[in-house]
This record gives structure tokens, C-alpha cells and sequence, in this order.
């Protein structure tokens, strides 16, 4: 059966996490002071139906969510022995300056970012797990 979830998109990213991960905010998960609620968290899974809104209601992109974990893979810079130096071995993809831990194939990882800019209204559609 196909659940489907609405919300808002952003990247969501708190310490600990070594970049960020492409979310939504579900309607309807929100305390009385109208904060968001973890409950409403829902990170963007591979084989997504994804849309995502503008302000007018038209479609900015919609499709099925292919995650690319290498286009524009960066080297980190990390301290080693009081030193900042490149670990070429530890790499991550960055977009709008931000770390990510993927982002949609096919697309320009900054491009791919920008939708995620302004809580933009979306829209997932998955497979629900029994």
C-alpha cells in the first residue's frame, strides 16, 4: 500500500550527524507552541515519489529519489596532531556549502539544494512497511 505524506522540505542536520540528510517536515506534528515534533521527521528514503512545490502551487521537481553518494565528493579537512591537513580518504558531498550525505543522481548537487531552501511544500509517496 502507498502511504502518502505531506510537509514541508529542508535539510536536517544536528550535531553529530557529519552532514546533513534531505527531509520533511510532516503536517500535523507540531507542539502547542507550534514548534516541529520529531515525530514528524521523515528522512528522504531511496525509491521516494518526491515532489516538492513552488509558492504557486506549480511542480519544481518531481521524481523518484536515486541517491548519488559520490558526485562532488570533497576531501575533509580534519586537525591531526594539532595541524589542519586534507584526509583524501574521508570525503564528503557538499551542497550550498553544507555537507550532505547524498544527493539526487543526476542532478547538481547545488540545484538539488535550492529546493530544499524556504520550506517549500512537498510531497512523498512510498511504499508503507509492514
Amino acid at each position: 500500500m502507498i502511504k502518502e505524506i505531506k510537509g514541508v522540505c529542508f535539510l536536517h542536520s544536528e550535531t553529530g550527524m557529519e552532514g546533513g540528510r534531505w527531509a520533511m517536515q510532516q503536517d500535523g506534528f507540531a507542539d502547542e507552541d507550534g514548534y516541529w515534533s520529531y515525530q514528524g521527521l521523515q528522512h528522504l528514503e531511496e525509491g521516494d515519489d518526491f515532489t516538492v512545490f513552488a509558492d504557486n502551487g506549480s511542480v519544481l521537481w518531481h521524481g523518484t529519489i536515486r541517491r548519488d553518494t559520490k558526485t562532488g565528493a570533497v576531501p575533509r579537512r580534519v586537525i591531526r596532531k594539532g595541524k589542519v591537513v586534507t584526509d583524501r580518504s574521508w570525503k564528503k558531498q557538499v551542497a550550498g556549502g553544507m555537507w550532505v550525505h547524498w544527493i539526487q543522481k543526476g542532478i547538481d548537487p547545488e540545484e538539488w539544494g535550492k529546493l530544499f531552501i524556504g520550506e517549500r511544500r512537498c510531497l512523498v509517496r512510498r511504499e508503507e512497511k509492514t
